[in-house]
């Protein structure tokens, strides 16, 4: 068998007292060979409990290292981690998720089976964070393709699949010596950036469809909302300060259903064509999420779905437009 490389896993992470422990857990199981492994957690001066709890960890685990990340600035946790650590491999991980115990053998393996690829990740199974209907629902959505889109690591796929992003991501340390490491202006969407110049040099994302983890969408709808707003808000914003597009065509499809909408509000009273149009666009856009929500419902054998799947698509699309609006059109020098 090939000797698997040192790997280094750097994880983010700020004010996670509810999931560390969970986390750590299906990290600390995996059965990548413990002489070829460290563990980064890069904390933002968490003070809800989570420096405890990962300190605890740290010291009956000598493969697993705390560092400090005052502000607790996502991207600037990633570079902190990806400057302190050894490994010829780095893998991201995060802490709302849990991780097979082949997870990081196989992604690492992954690397080594496709030379030319420079990131490879797996499939991201998402699960409720309790047993309320909200949480049920928006897990569902999570990777439907109607919340989606055609993000295979969410949706799925048959085969391993060339893509232009996917979750974490395990990367071969010398892409971040060629392309630079992530973009520290970016409170959200630096891996989209990262892996949109990993492909602009020439490099190569590859999807495997059994490496798995298990995600923990946020279940409280002001979170779930917030969260899908901020989402899209920087997805644009960010292509703002970047100088270039970061996203996929996908992010687009949420603006132009709510620039409808808002240009029906304003042109349908003075208008029957446009009344008509957007009549029948609401109607058929309804019509698909009502099948695709009696679909789920079906399957789950849940008929509480079919009421809450099609808010949370509503919702999800909704804030997505809104978010993606704000995005372009705020003024420079406004950020929320």
């Amino acid at each position: 068998m090939t000797r698997l490389p040192f790997l280094s896993v750097v994880i983010p992470c700020w004010n996670e007292a509810g999931f560390v422990a969970d986390f750590l857990d299906s990290v600390l199981a995996n059965d990548y060979p413990a002489d070829r492994l460290e563990i980064l957690l890069v904390d933002g001066m968490s003070d809800d409990g989570t420096r405890e709890i990962v300190q605890k960890y740290a010291e009956a685990e000598p493969r697993l290292r705390m560092v400090d990340n005052p502000g607790h600035s996502k991207p600037v946790a990633l570079n902190l981690g990806i400057i302190d650590s050894r490994g010829d491999v780095i893998i991201r991980l995060d802490v709302h998720a849990v991780y097979q115990n082949d997870y990081l053998r196989r992604c690492v393996q992954g690397l080594m089976a496709h030379p030319d690829a420079d990131n490879v990740g797996g499939t991201r199974r998402a699960e409720p964070r309790d047993d309320r209907l909200l949480s049920r629902a928006v897990s569902l959505a999570n990777t439907h393709p109607l919340a989606a889109g055609n993000a295979k690591y969410r949706i799925g796929a048959s085969s391993p699949k060339w893509v232009d992003t996917v979750f974490g991501g395990c990367y071969r340390r010398e892409v971040f010596d060629r392309i630079g490491l992530f973009d520290e202006r970016l409170d959200r969407t630096q891996d989209l950036e990262l892996n949109q110049r990993l492909r602009a040099s020439g490099g190569k994302i590859l999807m495997i469809p059994d490496i798995v983890c298990t995600y923990y969408p946020r279940g409280d709808w002001r979170e779930f909302v917030t969260w899908t707003y901020r989402s899209a808000y920087w997805a644009f914003r960010g292509s703002r300060t970047v100088g270039r597009w970061i996203g996929s065509w996908r992010n687009f499809v949420p603006l132009g259903f709510v620039a409808g909408l808002a240009g029906a509000t304003v042109l349908g009273p003075g208008s029957k064509f446009v009344r008509q149009v957007a009549g029948t666009v609401l109607a058929t856009y309804g019509g698909i999420v009502l099948v695709s929500s009696a679909r789920i419902a079906a399957r789950e054998k849940d008929a509480r779905l079919l009421v809450a799947m099609p808010v949370v698509f509503f919702a999800t699309h909704v804030a997505y437009g809104i978010g993606s609006a704000v995005g372009i059109l705020e003024p420079d020098g406004e950020q929320p």
